[in-house]
C-alpha cells in the first residue's frame, strides 16, 4: 500500500519556529514530525511514501531522504503554488493509482486503530474513508455522520440520531477517487471533493474511534505535543527526558523534569532544562535555567 503526507503548507501558526526549519520536519524526539505519521502508516501496511512540498523544499527533501534510507522509499513532488488538500492529492495521482492508498498531515500525530479502520472501509465498499475522533473542546469543524457511518456533511450541528467528530486528516481512499478531484487548479479535498461526492451519493464513510491526536500547529502545540510522545514512548511513567546521545550535557546539568535535548544541543555546567525542547545547535549557558518554551539557535520561544 502506498500513502502521502501532506506537507505542503507554510506554517503560519508555528512562526517563528517554522521560519528556521520547515514544519514537517522540526525535530520531535530525534525524528522529523512528519516521520512519526509515516512510522504509524508504515507499521499499518504502508510501504511505501510520497510527500508534497512548497515551503522549504530541499530542507524537507533532505531531511526525510536521510532519516528514511533504512526504512522505505520515498518521493516528493513540489509545488511552486500551494495546490490545497485535494490539489495536491490529484498531482500525486500517477504515484497513488492503481490500490487503496492512504493519506495523512505532516503536522499531526495519532493513535488510533488504523487496522479497522482499514477493514471497515473494505466492508462498507467506500470510496473513501475519513478517520474521525471526538472533539469535546469544538476546536475542529464538525462532521456529520448517520448511524449507518456514512458523511453526511460537514459544519452546524448534526441531525438526530446522528453523531459527529472532527476530521483527522487520516484518509483511506480507493484510486477511483483521484479521478473525482478537479484538475488543473488548487482544492479542497473536503470542500470541492467530498462534499460534491456526499451530495451525488456517493460512498463516503466514516470510521469513528477513540484515539489520541496531537495537534503541532503552534508552539505550544509543539511543546505539548513532543512531550505527550515522550510520556508514550517511557510508557507513562514520569518524570520524563530525552537527551538525543549526540548532545553534549555539562558537568552538573539537570535535564528535566519535561525536558527534550536534540542532536547537537549543547547545555552548559550547572545549567537547568525543564519543560523545554533544545533544537540542534542550541546552547544554554552555564548555570542558566530554560523552561516553558523551546531554545532553537536563533533564540527562545515560549511555548
Amino acid at each position: 500500500m502506498k500513502a502521502m503526507i501532506l506537507a505542503a503548507g507554510l506554517g503560519t501558526r508555528l512562526r517563528p519556529l517554522s521560519l528556521e526549519i520547515p514544519k514537517p520536519v522540526i525535530p520531535v524526539l530525534a525524528q522529523p514530525l512528519c516521520g512519526h505519521a509515516m512510522m504509524f502508516l508504515h507499521a499499518h501496511g504502508a510501504e511505501s511514501f510520497l510527500l508534497n512540498l512548497h515551503h522549504g523544499p530541499e530542507t524537507v527533501r533532505e531531511k526525510v531522504t536521510a532519516w528514511a534510507a533504512n526504512r522505505f522509499p520515498v518521493e516528493f513532488t513540489h509545488e511552486p503554488e500551494i495546490l490545497g488538500t485535494g490539489g495536491g492529492i490529484g498531482n500525486a495521482r500517477e504515484f497513488l493509482r492503481g490500490e487503496t492508498f492512504m493519506t495523512a498531515n505532516s503536522d499531526a500525530v495519532a493513535r488510533f486503530p488504523l487496522g479497522d479502520a482499514l477493514s471497515r472501509h473494505r466492508a462498507n465498499g467506500a470510496l473513501a474513508t475519513l478517520v474521525l475522533l471526538p472533539d469535546p473542546s469544538r476546536r475542529y469543524t464538525p462532521v456529520r455522520v448517520r448511524d449507518d457511518g456514512r458523511i453526511t456533511g460537514f459544519g452546524g450541528a448534526a441531525p438526530a440520531g446522528a453523531f459527529e467528530g472532527f476530521y483527522t486528516g487520516y484518509l483511506i481512499a480507493e484510486p477511483e477517487l483521484l479521478e473525482r478531484i478537479p484538475r488543473g487548479r488548487p482544492s479542497c479535498v473536503v470542500r470541492d471533493t467530498f462534499i460534491p461526492l456526499i451530495a451525488a451519493g456517493a460512498p463516503i464513510f466514516a470510521f469513528m474511534t477513540g484515539g489520541t491526536f496531537l495537534d503541532f500547529g503552534t508552539p505550544e502545540d509543539y511543546l505539548r505535543g513532543t512531550l505527550a510522545l515522550l510520556a508514550e514512548r517511557e510508557g507513562g511513567k514520569g518524570p520524563h527526558s530525552f537527551a538525543h546521545p549526540r548532545a553534549s550535557i555539562g558537568k552538573g546539568a539537570a535535564v528535566g523534569p519535561d525536558a527534550v535535548v536534540e542532536e547537537g544541543a549543547t547545555v552548559g555546567a550547572g545549567a537547568t532544562v525543564r519543560r523545554a525542547i533544545l533544537w540542534p545547535g542550541a546552547a544554554v549557558p552555564p548555570g542558566a535555567l530554560v523552561e516553558n518554551g523551546i531554545l532553537t539557535p536563533r533564540g527562545f520561544v515560549p511555548g
